[in-house]
Formats: structure tokens, C-alpha cells, sequence
């Protein structure tokens, strides 16, 4: 946990959300749409104190949805979820248990990381640091290594990938299938559970790769180098705002986009770059020259415009972590942005206190999986100490 004092800076820098000057407006309608959220939640809680989706049967098990519900509960810090936690907490406690007996734990969970990194933060938070460090162990047992089969000089080498397994690169594997292939936000999620159960030495080896997701360069002569992120190395598809064109070295470059962008901030955060390192300084610089409030940033191309809103609730809460670890004298632009992100947030809440993204890509079409991210964009980050 972090320090109280540190906290309720974090909370004033962030969008005001505790009753800071101006924004004590925004601070009201967003205490009030995470109580409007917190009581949905728990009535979408199965009896055994799982969350499972009406809308997707791989997410029908409770392992994917229950552990991101319980970070966003806890963190959110409502009593009236008190309960509903404390059931929830139990199911992860025995899911634990289960999974912590077998040689291979990833065993019977849909998407191993999303579960590891999730319980790790949750448990690390509420103290349990028995189980948060069982599935820390897990996260890094997922993580890409020579040992697995990849070259050293790889810069996919620590870093992390969808693999619902360890990631072993069958021999003469090429190109990479998708599944094996590291992802920006694969990589950031292990990194936030490392950092959260005191693994922080861990996370630098997951530099190579962050670099060559960061469209960058020292001397920002070329136009390709914004300082912004895409999604992964030399993928069209699943870059979601699509290519930018060929540089002078005939590479293939990539749009950088918000959820990436974020998701870079943080993992370089997490990787211990100072907040005046030149690669922190020209991703906040792409934030505050791109960011309007929700929208989802980034020069998307009408052809991806699906693609854009598909991550809206993802980005909002990527967005509002990001806003606390800019540079100081960005303070000001954090805590404006800040505000109009939790206003557009606030907007888009339906009547029962859920949220639900506009489109099926990525699943946010599931009101449990979009209200919990939302619910951590409208409260106060505490995932960095």
C-alpha cells in the first residue's frame, strides 16, 4: 500500500475526484456513478462469490472476471462493496489453492496472465502476500525467455505474450503466431503485478521490447517518431490504428494510439525510468498533444474507427493511471484531462450503473468487464508505490 499522504496527492492530481478545488462537481458525480457501479457489480455476483459473463462463455468460469472485479472494488474504496469483497475474496482464496497444488497452474484458466496479474494486485493490496506471490510466480513462469526457445538477443525476451501457457517457440517458428507473440498490454499487465508484490527488480529485462513498441528516436527528426506506442512488433492487424506508412529504412511503422501510449508510460514507470528520462518526456509530450477526454487518442484512420471505440473503457482507465506518473510541470494538463475524462465516463453510464462498450471487439460489450475498468478510471490510482 502506499502512504495515505501520497495517496491523497495522487487523488488531488488526479481529476480532483477527492473533493479538490473546482472539480469537487465532477468529484460528487463521480463518487456517485462508482456507488451506481458498485451496487451492479454486486448484483451480478454468483452466490458462490464469482462474477461470471452472460455474454461470453469463456468468461463463464469466474477465474477471468472475478479477480479484475475484486482490484476494481477494492481499489475503488466504497464499504458498501464490503461484503460483496469479502465473497469474492474467498472464491479467489480457494481458486488459489486449487491452482497452487498443480505442477502446471496455468492448467483449466482461459487466459492465464489476465488471471495471474489481476489476483496478484488484489491479494497484494488486501495484505495476502502468501497467494499475491503464488501468482507473481505464475506471471513470471508465463514470461518469454531464452530458456523457452527464444534467441537472447530477441527483444520479445522479457517480455510477455497471450500464451495461456509458457511461452515455448516451436523450432523454426516463422514468423511468431500471434499467441506467442509479445503485446504491449500483456507486458504492462505482468509488470503492475510485479511492482505490486515488491518484484520491481524484475521488471527492466521487459525494456527491449517497450522500446521497440515506442515510436522514438533522440533526435525526433523523423515524422514516424511521435514518442507515442503501438501495440506489437511488425503487426498490421492487431496494431489497432493501423499502419502510418514506410520510413527511410523501408520499416514498417505503426500508428501510435492512447491505449498503447498509456499502457508505455506505465511500463516504462515500471521499469524505473525517471520522470525526465528522454522516453518518459516524449510519451507525456504525445499524451499532451493528443488526449481529449474519453475519445480514445490517436490519428485513426476512418477504417479503424470500430477498432477505436472498441477499447474505449480500457483506455479510460489506462488514461487515468497514466495521468498520475506525468512530469510535474504537466500537473496542470493531468488534472484538466483528468476531469474531462471522468465527465465522459460519468456520461456513459446506463441507467443500472453498468457500462457497456459499443462494439464486440475485445469484449467490452460484456457490462462486467467494461464497468469494472470503468469504475478504475473514475478512482484514484494506488498501484504505484
Amino acid at each position: 500500500m502506499i502512504p495515505r499522504r501520497e495517496f491523497l496527492r495522487r487523488a488531488c492530481v488526479f481529476t480532483g475526484l477527492a473533493l479538490c478545488g473546482s472539480s469537487a462537481s465532477y468529484a460528487r458525480s463521480a463518487r456517485e456513478a462508482i456507488q451506481s457501479a458498485i451496487a451492479f457489480l454486486t448484483a451480478k455476483q454468483s452466490a458462490d462469490g464469482a462474477w461470471r459473463s452472460n455474454h461470453y462463455a469463456a468468461f463463464r468460469d469466474g477465474d477471468t472476471l472475478t479477480p479484475l472485479v475484486l482490484w476494481a472494488l477494492e481499489t475503488a474504496g466504497d464499504s458498501p462493496a464490503s461484503s460483496a469483497i469479502a465473497r469474492g475474496r474467498r472464491w479467489l482464496e480457494r481458486l488459489t489453492d486449487k491452482q497452487a497444488k498443480l505442477t502446471e497452474p496455468w492448467t483449466n484458466l482461459r487466459y492465464p496472465l489476465f488471471t495471474s496479474a489481476y489476483s496478484a494486485q488484489f491479494l497484494a493490496i488486501v495484505g495476502d502476500r502468501g497467494r499475491a506471490s503464488f501468482w507473481a510466480d505464475m506471471v513470471e513462469r508465463l514470461r518469454i525467455e531464452e530458456a523457452l526457445g527464444w534467441l537472447a538477443e530477441d527483444p520479445a525476451c522479457g517480455a510477455w505474450s497471450d500464451s495461456p501457457s509458457p511461452p515455448v517457440l516451436p523450432e523454426g517458428a516463422h514468423p511468431v503466431p500471434d499467441m506467442l507473440a509479445p503485446n504491449v498490454s500483456a507486458t504492462v499487465l505482468a509488470l503492475r503485478a510485479l511492482v505490486a508484490t515488491g518484484r520491481q527488480s524484475r521488471c527492466p529485462s521487459a525494456m527491449p521490447f517497450l522500446e521497440q513498441c515506442q515510436n522514438y528516436s533522440p533526435e525526433a527528426t523523423n515524422p514516424f517518431d511521435d514518442g507515442g506506442f503501438f501495440f506489437a512488433m511488425d503487426d498490421p492487424i492487431r496494431n489497432k490504428a493501423g499502419v502510418a506508412g514506410t520510413d527511410a529504412k523501408k520499416r514498417l511503422r505503426f500508428r501510435s494510439y492512447g491505449g498503447a501510449t498509456c499502457d508505455g508510460l506505465i511500463g516504462l514507470h515500471a521499469c524505473g525510468l525517471s520522470h525526465d528520462h528522454p522516453r518518459r518526456l516524449a510519451t507525456a509530450n504525445w499524451l499532451k498533444r493528443n488526449v481529449r477526454g474519453m475519445e480514445h487518442a490517436g490519428a485513426w484512420p476512418a477504417s479503424r474507427g470500430s477498432a477505436q471505440e472498441s477499447l474505449a473503457f480500457y483506455y479510460a482507465q489506462a488514461l487515468a493511471e497514466a495521468m498520475i506518473i506525468v512530469p510535474n510541470e504537466d500537473r496542470p494538463w493531468a488534472t484538466g484531462q483528468g476531469n474531462a475524462l471522468a465527465h465522459d465516463v460519468v456520461r456513459r453510464q446506463d441507467d443500472d450503473g453498468s457500462w457497456t462498450g459499443r462494439t464486440p471487439d475485445s469484449c467490452e460489450d460484456d457490462p462486467i468487464l467494461a464497468t469494472a475498468f470503468a469504475v478504475r478510471a473514475l478512482a484514484p490510482p494506488m498501484l504505484f508505490g
